[in-house]
């Protein structure tokens, strides 16, 4: 199939992209910089001959993009921790998904991928997520942005539309280029500080390579719509220092810090970081994630389309491969 991917100048879209060519589809991408795709998906072989310059939130582009394409994944979204783009990053991502998603349904496109997110999903109080929990979006504008496209994608979902939901967790592995997720930042702070503080839940962890992998398995015409938990495994505080000691040859130490602090310490970040020297993976939403993370149920993916999902613990060690390998370490 030719296959449309937005978001292809990132970490989970050029990786997608990757795996959607070498399982012999098409790609086309849709970016506002071409220049990006040089620099991302054609570091790790991705073809990138085929795109179409635009933004997501602009209506004509994504008609442009979408004109011929058999099945879209939908990777592109705008993510800022700046409180003060939080509106920009709600109406960006609603818009993105009304011209993609919605364009998709309007065009007879089957299937259609939406990338959404645990945050999507998560809340304080859960013991397990899965991919059939109420929209509830986190604290943060990230969070209630990617709500409101849930909302939006379900919706379609509702209307019988071939849409199909993923939900990942903390995405790592090695980088698109010079393209990582966010969860990288951990690593490299954990690295830097010799330390992983916290007593709480820690991460849930999934590959890169293996989220690719269920989106492709994903794009087969005539399935309707379904949802997909990608969280990946659990792991704890002490298991995380443990992998990322190893992944760098050096001792990295357990700081026992009270989970109720580290949220506190989000929260007074929240506040400061815009004005420090310097850049922090550290604010609220965050700290409320990682000290509250509940378990990720990913055996649907498993059992409808045979896939297994790495050790973190090699995925952890590509991460700081990478990351050394860029010079961030």
């Amino acid at each position: 199939m030719k296959v449309l991917i937005t978001g292809g100048t990132g970490f989970v879209g050029a990786w997608t992209a990757k795996a959607a060519q070498d399982a012999g589809h098409q790609v086309r991408f849709l970016v506002r910089n071409p220049d990006r795709l040089t620099t991302s998906a054609a570091e790790i072989g991705a073809d990138i001959s085929d795109h179409v310059i635009g933004d997501i939130a602009d209506g004509e582009a994504t008609a442009a993009a979408l004109d011929g394409c058999d099945a879209v994944i939908h990777c592109a979204a705008m993510v800022s921790t700046d409180p003060s783009r939080a509106d920009e990053m709600l109406h960006t991502n609603l818009e993105g998904a009304r011209n993609i998603l919605g364009g998709a349904v309007h065009a007879g496109i089957d299937p259609i991928v939406h990338v959404s997110s645990f945050t999507a999903l998560f809340r304080p109080d859960l013991d397990r997520l899965h991919a059939d929990l109420p929209v509830v979006g986190g604290s943060d504008g990230y969070g209630r942005s990617k709500a409101a496209v849930e909302a939006y994608a379900r919706g379609l979902q509702d209307g019988g539309a071939p849409v199909n939901i993923t939900y990942p967790g903390m995405v790592l592995g090695p980088p698109a280029g010079d393209q990582f997720g966010e969860a990288a930042d951990g690593v490299e702070a954990s690295v830097k500080m010799r330390g992983v503080p916290g007593r709480g839940a820690g991460w849930i962890v999934i590959d890169v390579r293996d989220l690719a992998d269920l989106h492709v398995a994903l794009l087969e015409p005539g399935r309707g719509p379904r949802r997909y938990m990608a969280g990946g495994q659990r792991v704890s505080v002490s298991e995380l220092a443990s992998m990322i000691g190893d992944a760098a040859d050096q001792s990295i130490l357990v700081y026992p810090v009270p989970d109720v602090a580290l949220r506190s310490a989000g929260r007074l970040l929240d506040v400061v970081g815009p004005y420090l020297p310097f850049e922090t993976p550290i604010n609220s939403a965050a700290m409320q994630y990682y000290t509250q993370m509940p378990e990720s149920d990913d055996t649907p993916g498993a059992r409808d389309f045979g896939l297994t999902q790495r050790d973190p613990a090699v995925t952890i060690a590509d991460t700081f491969a990478g990351l050394r390998a860029v010079g961030r370490l």
